[in-house]
């Protein structure tokens, strides 16, 4: 293509300013989504990029395999580390042992994270320094490393280096100062001291790091050596560790040949879409590959829906200028000469609406980084930029092969006789697309409202209990320490509370460890199950005005934790069955076979889980080291919440005050299914636009064509609803087509959504009706301008034209 080219295609989209806008603009919209998309596909598959050899960086996971579903996690005792370094391999090896250090400053205390380190993290990570001695900070029992937002926080200046600051009574100083660790980084930290630091008692740490049982941090392992050499080492010491003495004759049947521990490397190349330890102690987020691609496949397919809108407009256009073609190839203009012109047309209006969508989607990343829980401002850098405009000259380029290879077909023969340069096989391609386009509106759709019911149907569940009047307060310590018992006891004595019980756990909370309580019982047959147990104070069922189906529940005048002898427990109604008893009456009174557990009560069914997870046979057992205090208040809950952050801040005054309301752990529990439900339906509305557009253009197209038909039809006597219903005919086929390429598919994909759910909300079903009875008004809608035209054309003007 030459610069003339583009010099005759500038004239030529200014001449119909408006047709050129309006495909600038469309284009530019489905280039701003696409960008987008793309960017947090680039984004999510950056993770780690920072760290040099991330390929030889592993993270050391284990896997519990004597508890119910056991998972692998990344928080391992750090025991192994020193079997690591004594391998014999060529290695280096860190701990990553996450603390809370209080922070004294200007007479007042708070906690503050900090993350304690081997020297060799640095090497392990590629730590680069923005100033001092990263070694030093390390190996000094008064070293501190800060990133500069860290730095900020606690001097308010990121100059620290030097500076001294309180931490554990001890006094530290800034040695180093590291950049902030990028956003798409599994390895994120503000403060790093070594090992070795004067933070913590020798006997605390020396304790910490030759436990076997522990799972305090997690243990980094750079190396080149194969990664099954260390795997059998690791798994090795672990077989030989005080986890064996731990298996009775149950769990040893129950493991099935299985180890009590496995030991596996995770490669932190890998770390992010590692969904194998999703939701465990320390992860941070992960990602879901599939949805990413998902993501980036729907960005493209979006662009691609816009190229075809453009590529429509181009040819209703190139049809329209046939005699100006045919007057070219008459002067000499060749085939190739025809193509390179509507190519440069298409490319400069391409470019142009690349360098519009990337200020679109600049425009857009708040609105896409609360959807996403990403932060992507980082990924619009001049090299992306470069990329988005060369990808709009590629997309151009291509746009333009349709329209010109239609204008090569052009001559002054065709063009005096007024037929169309399209041919019939053409003209079914553009049909083709545009059903293409309803047909991925009517899929995305469908899932995406079916995926938005069945959430807020699953957060709004009945879990068993009525959550509106409880607050939950997650203590930063022990209820049994004095601060611990102080704030319960001055919680019980605040106005409008009625009730205040101590667990572990409470409904609907996921706390992230990748295990449940759980122990190996035997059913009246003598055979062994295993059994979920949650630890709970003596009040808990009182406060969650729980009545028993049978026998009574715990009563804190009778029961009291940690004492000897025969214990009671209250059992559930999946736990009857599950136990060999047929009625609750049955169980009450009796003793679990091999245990000194004796059921006092049967409770009603609480949902602990989400409705992806049927209730479970639950054991209920006392407890007297909760740190999660429920509150059931009387007054409006929010006034309520004022006032234990008031008290909170009396007894815990170095943490910040975590209080949530019961109903928050469930919707919170389903926060990542209505975000996807959300950009689904945004995708879906983007796709659904798009195909309007196309519709609209073809109806425009349709009615042009047909104009001599309709009026002959009108001549033999056709009413305006019958010429009404010819011009609609057609683009309900399409619809048609489009829905019996795309609902069967859309059932599919919901049935698949759905299955794991114990229950399922009556409208999913329907989502795919819904969103046909969407698309066919979208349909009248775009089709009725060109439908009435059609209806009142006039025979005079149409037979003179």
């Amino acid at each position: 293509m030459a610069p003339h080219d583009f010099r005759i295609a500038w004239r030529l989209l200014l001449r119909q300013p408006f047709n050129a806008a309006v495909e600038l603009l469309g284009l530019a919209a489905g280039f701003a989504i696409c960008f987008v998309l793309l960017a947090f596909v680039h984004y999510s598959f950056g993770y780690d990029r920072d760290v040099p050899l991330r390929d030889q960086v592993y993270l050391i996971k284990h896997r519990l395999n004597f508890i119910p579903q056991p998972q692998w996690m990344e928080y391992t005792p750090f025991a192994l580390r020193e079997v690591a370094l004594q391998s014999g391999l060529p290695l280096q090896v860190s701990a990553w042992w996450p603390r809370e250090a209080l922070l004294e400053q200007n007479g007042r205390q708070r906690t503050f994270d900090v993350t304690a380190v081997d020297p060799a993290f640095q090497q392990i990570a590629g730590l680069r320094v923005s100033a001092g001695d990263l070694q030093q900070a390390l190996t000094r029992p008064d070293g501190l490393a800060l990133t500069r937002t860290a730095a900020l926080q606690l001097f308010g200046t990121a100059e620290a280096l030097g500076r001294s600051v309180s931490l554990n009574h001890q006094t530290l100083q800034v040695r180093a100062l590291l950049p902030d660790r990028p956003s798409n980084s599994t390895i994120q930290f503000g403060a790093l001291v070594g090992i070795g630091s004067a933070l913590w008692p020798e006997q605390e740490r020396r304790q910490a790091l030759s436990n076997w049982m522990g799972i305090g941090g997690r243990i980094y392992v750079k190396t080149a050596a194969d990664p099954r050499a260390l795997q059998a080492a690791l798994q090795k010491a672990i077989d030989q560790a005080p986890w064996a003495s731990m298996a009775t004759p149950e769990m040893k049947a129950a493991l099935g040949g299985r180890k009590m521990v496995d030991i596996a490397p995770g490669a932190l190349a890998d770390a992010y879409f590692d969904r194998s330890v999703a939701n465990t102690m320390g992860t941070g987020p992960r990602g879901d590959m599939r949805m990413v691609l998902a993501l980036g496949v729907a960005g493209l397919l979006i662009l691609l829906l816009t190229v075809v809108n453009y590529v429509n407009l181009a040819t209703v256009r190139a049809l329209r200028r046939q005699r100006e073609i045919a007057m070219r190839r008459v002067l000499g203009a060749t085939t190739r000469r025809l193509l390179m012109q509507f190519m440069a047309e298409a490319m400069l209006l391409s470019v142009a609406a690349a360098a519009l969508g990337v200020l679109l989607a600049w425009m857009l990343l708040p609105l896409a980084s609360d959807l996403l829980q990403r932060t992507l401002d980082s990924e619009f850098t001049t090299t992306t930029i470069v990329a988005c405009l060369a990808f709009g000259a590629i997309v151009g380029a291509l746009a333009g092969l349709y329209p010109g290879w239609l204008a090569r077909g052009a001559d002054m023969r065709a063009t005096l006789s007024q037929r169309s340069g399209e041919t019939a096989g053409g003209a079914w391609l553009r049909r083709v697309l545009t059903a293409l386009q309803f047909a991925v509106a009517m899929g995305m759709g469908s899932l995406a409202l079916a995926m938005l019911w069945q959430s807020e149907f699953a957060a709004a569940a009945p879990p068993g209990f009525d959550p509106a009047p409880l607050l939950v307060a997650e203590l930063p310590e022990n209820v049994n320490t004095p601060a611990g018992r102080a704030f319960r006891d001055a919680l019980a004595q605040l106005p409008g509370v009625s009730g205040v019980a101590d667990s572990r756990n409470v409904p609907g909370r996921d706390d992230h460890t990748g295990t449940r309580g759980s122990e190996t019982v035997k059913r009246v047959d003598g055979s062994s199950i295993g059994m979920s147990v949650q630890f709970i104070g003596a009040d808990f069922f009182r406060v969650y005005d729980l009545k028993p189906l049978a026998g009574r529940m715990f009563d804190p005048r009778i029961e009291q934790p940690g004492t000897e002898g025969e214990q009671h427990v209250v059992i559930n109604q999946a736990a009857v069955r599950a136990l060999g008893w047929s009625m609750p009456g049955e169980a009450v009174g009796q003793r679990i076979n091999g245990s000194a557990l004796r059921i006092v009560g049967v409770a009603p069914e609480l949902r602990w889980e989400t409705l992806r997870d049927p209730v479970r046979p639950m054991m209920y057992e006392l407890a007297a080291d909760s740190t999660l205090l429920t509150v059931r208040v009387a007054a409006a809950p929010e006034l309520m919440e004022t006032a234990m952050a008031e008290l909170w801040q009396r007894y815990f005054p170095a943490h910040p005050p975590v209080i949530r309301r019961a109903a928050g752990y469930y919707a919170q529990a389903y926060a990542d299914d209505i975000r996807l439900a959300r950009m689904l339906a945004w995708a879906t509305a983007a796709v659904l636009v798009l195909a309007a557009f196309g519709v609209y253009v073809l109806a425009a197209h349709s009615v042009q064509r047909r104009a001599r038909e309709i009026v002959l039809r009108k001549l033999h006597g056709a009413g305006r609803l019958a010429i009404g219903m010819l011009v609609g005919r057609e683009f309900v086929t399409l619809t048609a087509v489009a829905a019996l390429c795309a609902l069967p598919l859309a059932w599919l994909a919901i049935a698949r959504y759905l299955a794991p759910f114990a229950e399922r909300s009556p409208l999913g079903g329907w989502a795919p009706l819904a969103a046909l009875g969407l698309a066919l008004l979208i349909v009248a809608a775009a089709t009725a301008r060109h439908t009435l035209a059609a209806m009142r054309i006039a025979p005079v003007q149409a037979l003179r034209a």
